[in-house]
């Protein structure tokens, strides 16, 4: 459930939530299954965010930073991901109907056992992204043939991950500082 300063926070606009973004630790920043319909957040700071479950259908995020944000069964249907960064993010089980990625970059991300129907993917950056068991006939602007994977290896299961923090699972610790 997502923390409800945190939201508010968010809702105050753009400005002021990267402006606090500066110095919170990447821990505080839970979103999860938050009620996030058609709002503007372009150029925000969601970077390592945990957007479980989140609705964010018709949002925009154009401009956003969204690397290894956790988006997780989130609802993004018509969403608007314009020159986005979602680096090693987590798409897996999401409803991406309609929503537009051009020039986004999506290195490294899993958009595995997603709705991809209508998706726009024109110029996106996808070197490593994993679409395991998305209909990806079913998006646009994919290229036929380019650095984009489908592949099971890697792929969170349902499982072992609901409701946890899926980007610190399996890390190692005992070095130095721990």
């Amino acid at each position: 459930m997502a923390d409800p300063s945190v939201l508010a926070r968010l809702r105050d606009g753009v400005a002021a939530w990267n402006a606090w973004r500066e110095g919170v630790e990447l821990a505080e920043v839970d979103l999860r299954g938050a009620d996030l319909r058609e709002l503007d957040l372009r150029g925000a700071d969601l970077w390592y965010a945990l957007l479980q479950g989140a609705r964010l259908d018709g949002a925009l995020l154009s401009g956003a930073i969204l690397d290894r944000a956790d988006l997780g069964r989130a609802e993004l249907s018509h969403a608007v991901f314009y020159r986005t960064r979602l680096r090693g993010a987590l798409l897996d089980g999401c409803r991406l109907r309609g929503a537009t990625f051009v020039e986004s970059d999506l290195t490294l991300a899993k958009i595995t056992e997603s709705d991809l129907t209508g998706a726009v993917f024109t110029g996106a950056t996808l070197d490593g992204a994993n679409f395991f068991g998305s209909n990806v006939d079913e998006a646009h602007g994919l290229p036929e043939a380019g650095r984009w994977i489908v592949d099971e290896d890697g792929v969170p299961r349902r499982a072992i991950h609901e409701g946890i923090d899926r980007r610190v699972v399996g890390r190692v610790s005992g070095g130095e500082g721990d």
